[in-house]
């Protein structure tokens, strides 16, 4: 009977007398917490990241090191918005969650991911139109003749090329361009010339000591209509002795084209190799360490200079008839003089070059990104995005100072009309043109094998 009766109760929807009911679990409403939590952090970070680049940047000591901590860091916090953005969307479908919070963590996770979308927009902005020289990078140091250094010593080559390929070889090697110039040997130039091309031995070896690993070279080069690198110079970042330095090496200089076997004129290294064949040519004959190139069009380089509302040049003596404020068509003009010497035209490209840095030091940083973007697309180079920002920041933020020179200012040379053709060169002897390079670009870190040049020091 009793068994019955409290299956009448459970019909009537009564518990039998004694029956506990078990609490039922309460659902957490923590989802939206999470998704506002997560949008408000990205938001204190972004504004964090902001503070610290600007505190770098205003201190001048922004990096590249820094500009990859920023690059991580918005992908980053772009990836935890979203994340919140899923969970204030799904919080906003369901039961029992607390919405309120979950509305604000939708709206701050929206304005991050814009910021990091906008932030990623200018950094494409910018490269947009950089043309990258991919196929330099790719090749090793051994292709591009860098310069051997053992235990600190460096290696210099010591033995002339004896042979040279004929005009066909070359045109072969230039991918069947047809090579207007003539390849030159040592027994086609006058004694005068060879004895300035062996100056004599040096007494002892040479080396780099510590510390020179900071000094960062790369050539620039303003090509002609011709595509012929009518300027050629070294350009040596050095982070010990804070300073810029600009070397002018003389297109017309009589040098071993290693790839082709043969004597040439420097300049022909970029007409039929490019800036490959280039820097190895320059690597070869002046034993350095360069890896990187930009490349310039003269007839782009006044645009740029108009870019900066044209550049104020330091005149010297020999600049009669010129005015110090130049626009792009007088600058173009005045580097590409040579009414009176070589060494004064290239006198006057690193003076341009010099008056281009400190006109983009003026320059307000909310122009930067225009102005890079125009520049990059009239330049071709081996650097990738990440190091041309990296080299930009380090020349305008720091006050380096700025030092020119030009190879024939100290090396003995001799210019004459050589062959059949009577093209122009000037001879010397490379290695202690290269002496007097590393001694210029290294100053105290390196130490002269050579007589002369101790007893200089």
């Amino acid at each position: 009977m009793e068994s019955f009766k409290e299956e009448v109760e459970r019909q009537d929807g009564q518990r039998p007398v004694g029956y506990q009911r078990k609490p039922r679990k309460k659902r957490r409403k923590t989802m939206g917490v999470i998704a506002f939590c997560l949008a408000f952090l990205t938001l204190l970070t972004l504004a964090a990241l902001g503070a610290y680049a600007f505190l770098r940047f205003r201190g001048n000591l922004f990096s590249g090191g820094d500009l990859t901590l920023v690059t991580v860091a918005i992908i980053v916090c772009a990836a935890v918005a979203g994340i919140a953005l899923i969970l204030a969307v799904t919080t906003l479908f369901l039961r029992r969650q607390r919405k309120g919070l979950a509305v604000a963590g939708l709206l701050i996770s929206l304005a991050v991911l814009l910021i990091c979308v906008a932030a990623m927009y200018v950094y494409q902005y910018i490269f947009a139109d950089l043309r990258h020289d991919e196929a330099m990078n790719a090749l090793a140091e051994a292709e591009l003749n860098v310069v051997e250094i053992e235990n600190g010593e460096v290696i210099r080559e010591t033995e002339a090329l004896e042979s040279t390929a004929s005009v066909e070889e070359l045109e072969r090697l230039a991918r069947e361009k047809e090579v207007e110039f003539e390849s030159l040997s040592d027994g086609e130039i006058p004694e005068e010339a060879l004895a300035k091309m062996d100056a004599g031995d040096p007494v002892g070896p040479s080396y780099l000591l510590s510390g020179s690993e900071q000094i960062t070279n790369f050539l620039l080069f303003g090509t002609d209509d011709n595509d012929s690198s009518d300027s050629i110079i070294v350009l040596s970042l050095d982070r010990v002795h804070r300073k810029i330095k600009l070397i002018s090496i003389p297109r017309d200089s009589y040098v071993l084209m290693p790839q082709w076997g043969s004597y040439a004129k420097l300049a022909y290294a970029y007409t039929w190799g490019g800036a490959q064949l280039a820097v190895s040519t320059v690597n070869r004959n002046y034993a350095l360490n360069v890896t990187d190139y930009v490349a310039v069009d003269f007839d782009q380089l006044k645009e740029i200079i108009d870019l900066l509302g044209g550049i104020d040049v330091e005149l010297g003596e020999e600049d009669y008839g010129y005015n110090s404020h130049m626009t792009g068509a007088q600058a173009l003009r005045y580097s590409r003089d040579r009414s009176d010497s070589e060494l004064n035209r290239t006198k006057r490209q690193r003076r341009v070059i010099t008056a281009i840095l400190d006109a983009l030091r003026q320059k307000p940083i909310t122009e930067y990104p225009a102005f890079i973007r125009t520049c990059l697309g009239m330049c071709t180079t081996s650097f990738s995005s990440s190091e041309l920002i990296e080299l930009c920041m380090e020349v305008t933020q720091n006050s380096y100072g700025v030092e020119s020179y030009s190879v024939l200012e100290h090396v003995d040379y001799w210019g004459g009309k050589l062959g059949e053709m009577q093209y122009f060169y000037v001879v010397y002897d490379l290695n202690r043109a290269s002496d007097w390079m590393y001694r210029a670009i290294y100053e105290d870190l390196y130490v002269s094998g050579y007589e002369a040049e101790k007893a200089a020091q």
